[in-house]
Formats: C-alpha cells, structure tokens, sequence
C-alpha cells in the first residue's frame, strides 16, 4: 500500500531515489555515484548552488517528478492504490530525465545538486503524509496536477492488442520461470500467459484463418515481441506498453470458463 511507503517505517528518501534514478540515469552512473544527501548539496570546493533562477515552476515539475517515483515504485509492487494510476515505469523515468534536463540547463544546477531536490521532495511528501490519518491523500494530492503536466510531456503508453498482450506476458512468464523456476509469480504469469494466447488463437480463427495460421500470427507476435524487449533494444521495450490493458483482456469472461 501507498500508507507503507509514507508511513514511519517507510524507507528513506535517498535509497527510494536510488531505484528511480537507476532507471533515469541507467549506465550513466554507478550506485556509488548517484548516492544523493538528503537536501541540495553544495560543491565541496567552490561556492554554494545558486538557486535565485529556480522558480516555482521548476519546483513543482521536481516535485513531480518525486511523485511520479513514489509511484512507480509501488506500481511495481503490485500495489492497489498506485496501480489506480497510469504506468508509470517508462513515462515517470522519461518525465524525469527531461525536467532535470531543463533545470540544469535553465537554472544552471548541476546533477547532484537537481538529485537532491528530488531527494527532498520525497522526504517532504514523506512527513507530510506521515502527518495526516490518510496517507495516500498526499499522494492523490500531488497527482492530480502532475499527470496534467505528464500528458504534456510525455506521450502516453502504447495500448497492445491481444496478439501482443499473449506475447509480453509469454516471455515475461518464460523469463522468471528461468531466474526463478514455477515460483508464485512464474505460476500466475503463465496463467496469465494461457489465457491470453488462447484468446489472441480464438480471436484470430474468428476473423477467419484457420488454426494454423492462427498459430502463426501468435508465434510471429512473439517474436517481434522478443525483439521489441530484447536488451538494448530501441524505444523503451515492454514498458512502452500499457500492461494494465493486458490485465484487463485476461479477466474472466462471463462466457467463457478462462
């Protein structure tokens, strides 16, 4: 839940910032090197950042950005409350990297110095939920303009079709079945995974193939798939989609026992 991460007993700041920014600044830095301080550093040789071009906008769009984290975060959990929210994985990263992009260049702050604004928004968001009887309400709080702000820079998620949805959770359940063998969560992807491919396999026989070809155009999206996602691969792979869409095309169906 959103309550566990703003909660007391929540993780700090900095180490929550670290996962976001592994992601943001992915192979730019090591672990070592991102670890911020908990409010805007000064240079340790030379003078103090110079924050008097830093407006009110820039903080709100930093502020963001630490939300679009928070959130992020949870999403990846599997929590109700964040999943209620757009993906956030591949937009909330690419929202970041730009806005931080914009500060430095506007304001003139380097890296570390715009990293640990965003350190301090979390912690801000931190005591100020963990001051009210709802915590989440802070978070609805600072969404509901940010995704506003999001919409305007960051172009929504692809919506995958069936086709496509059998293919992600396919190679996902393949994937940590591998890492982890038919753990839980290898178990319920490739249900998950079952469902879909018999229902990209019947949507396809019903515009007509046959079931041979049907088992083709399944095969085929995989492997686009598999290339789509494949490390290195351009354009953000599995996370440019709208997974959510996915989870809904394999709800039960009223007329179906799947």
């Amino acid at each position: 839940m959103l309550t566990r991460l703003f909660g007391p007993a929540s993780f700090g700041p900095a180490s929550f910032v670290l996962a976001f920014l592994a992601l943001a600044t992915a192979g730019q830095v090591t672990i070592a090197q991102a670890a911020p301080p908990a409010a805007p550093p000064a240079s340790p040789v030379g003078p103090a950042p110079d924050f008097s071009r830093l407006t009110e906008d820039h903080k709100a769009a930093l502020r963001c950005a630490a939300a679009f984290a928070v959130v992020a975060t949870e999403q990846q959990r599997g929590e109700k409350e964040a999943l209620a929210y757009p993906p956030l994985a591949l937009r909330g990263k690419e929202y970041f990297v730009r806005v931080a992009a914009q500060v430095m260049e506007q304001v003139g702050l380097s890296r570390d110095v715009v990293r640990g604004l965003l350190v301090q928004d979390v912690a801000e968001m931190q005591q100020q939920a963990g001051a009210i009887s709802d915590p989440a309400a802070e978070v609805r709080l600072v969404m509901r303009p940010c995704l506003d702000r999001l919409e305007k820079l960051v172009a929504p998620l692809k919506t995958p079709d069936l086709l496509e949805c059998s293919a992600i959770l396919t190679l996902a359940a393949a994937e940590v079945h591998a890492r982890e063998g038919m753990s839980p969560t290898a178990s319920d992807l490739t249900t998950l995974a079952t469902v879909l491919t018999t229902r990209a396999r019947e949507a396809q026989i019903a515009k007509g193939r046959s079931g041979n070809e049907a088992d083709t155009a399944v095969e085929l999206a995989r492997e686009k798939m598999a290339a789509t996602t494949a490390p290195g691969a351009a354009g953000g792979g599995a996370d440019q989609y709208d997974m959510g869409h996915c989870y809904d095309l394999s709800k039960p169906s009223a007329k179906s026992h799947y």
